[in-house]
């Protein structure tokens, strides 16, 4: 799909993504962070920038990806270096993010008690 990225919808779009990614996730200290918890601000910030694209677009793989380097273009044109530097790390390491994201973690069944005429009078 093609898009303009110079509309000025597309960059409202843009900040409308960065202003809710700032406000859900402590990126300020992101420089400071160990490594381990780098990948759970990497994780979180990708999972919502999924989430906020997939509501207005359809995106496959590779245009996520283009989408978030345009995402880190932009907060590094704006001078927003924290989120830039997330964003950044997100093209870095898209496939091992991407495969976590897709995982869907199943739920160990619940086993329903059925309470019998015996269990009421108790």
């Amino acid at each position: 799909m093609r898009y303009n990225i110079n509309h000025p919808t597309f960059i409202s779009f843009l900040e409308k993504i960065s202003n809710n990614i700032i406000t859900s996730v402590n990126v300020s200290d992101y420089f400071g962070l160990s490594s381990e918890q780098k990948l759970t601000v990497l994780y979180t910030v990708f999972s919502l920038v999924k989430n906020v694209a997939k509501l207005k677009t359809n995106l496959n793989e590779p245009e996520l990806k283009a989408f978030i380097t345009l995402l880190w273009k932009k907060n590094e044109e704006i001078e927003n270096y924290e989120l830039a530097e997330v964003l950044n790390d997100i093209i870095i390491n898209f496939d091992k993010i991407n495969e976590v994201s897709s995982k869907i973690i199943k739920k160990a069944p619940v086993k329903r008690i059925k309470k019998t005429d015996d269990d009421q009078s108790k």
